[in-house]
């Protein structure tokens, strides 16, 4: 794809909507792979992300990831006048960094919970260390690269909660898709942005084969109550619901049904009989 995107966005999801162009368009999971990252440090960083999260929170990773590319193909904004631009390799890039990196404070290795940031919220322990691992295995990422990438990772919990204003293409993206694989269609969203209009159930369900679920509804409900635990002043905190509200968001099972086309949780009526 020889693309440029917005480099900034509107935070609002109206105002997000009324720019882009929303097809929810199949885009193959191959198509999805043969995008390139134009960084010598993505196979460093897939491997700290790799070893630092249990195997259920790195599929996640994964998934944000090309769920990501994904809405490059189905009409995330683009050429808006007035608005800078970023190609698709340097988007990738970052995002990739981002997506793989986002969860670190999540870990529950020694390396994670000794590390000085480790009583911070778990968004910002995660980016700092995002930030010290760009700056050891990266030294070709300049400082507007790691600093989109790390505050990304330190808002991507945040995204519905502004009023106004604008975000990185790379932290929208790295919102969308945290909140996308974690609610799924009917889970919350950003405000004014409706998911079916985003993902094909045919693209979503080719990346959940590629990096299946497993027990992430599980880890992530125990990450849940652990952060609450330990740090009552943790961003997610805010979160409607608090702690209840984010597990009722939890999916459980796949976002797309293996042999469904239907994107929606549908209740039938149990004293019927229904044909295969």
């Amino acid at each position: 794809m020889d693309k440029t995107f917005d480099a900034f966005v509107p935070s609002t999801g109206p105002a997000l909507v009324a720019i882009s162009n929303l097809t929810a368009a199949y885009v193959p999971f191959t198509t999805l792979q043969a995008i390139p990252i134009n960084s010598t440090a993505h196979a460093a960083s897939f491997a700290y992300a790799k070893r630092l999260t249990p195997p259920s929170v790195f599929g996640h990773l994964l998934r944000c990831f090309y769920f990501g590319l994904a809405f490059l193909y189905t009409g995330f904004p683009s050429n808006t006048p007035g608005v800078a631009q970023i190609g698709i390799e340097e988007l990738a890039t970052r995002f990739f960094h981002t997506t793989l990196l986002h969860d670190l404070g999540w870990s529950t290795l020694p390396e994670a919970l000794n590390h000085p940031a480790h009583a911070m919220t778990f968004e910002l322990h995660g980016a700092i260390m995002a930030y010290d691992h760009l700056h050891a295995v990266a030294p070709e990422l300049d400082a507007h690269q790691v600093g989109d990438i790390a505050q990304s990772i330190v808002l991507h919990t945040s995204g519905d909660y502004w009023q106004q204003g604008n975000s990185s293409a790379n932290q929208m993206l790295m919102f969308l898709t945290a909140l996308f694989d974690v609610g799924g269609y009917n889970g919350l969203g950003l405000a004014g942005l409706n998911f079916t209009s985003v993902w094909n159930p045919q693209t979503v369900r080719e990346i959940e084969a590629a990096f299946p679920r497993g027990n992430f509804s599980q880890g992530g409900a125990a990450a849940f109550e652990r952060e609450f635990s330990e740090k009552p002043n943790c961003l997610l905190s805010h979160f409607p619901g608090g702690l209840a509200g984010l597990d009722a968001d939890l999916l459980v099972g796949p976002i797309v049904p293996v042999k469904s086309t239907n994107v929606r949780r549908v209740s039938r009526d149990p004293h019927l009989h229904y044909a295969n």
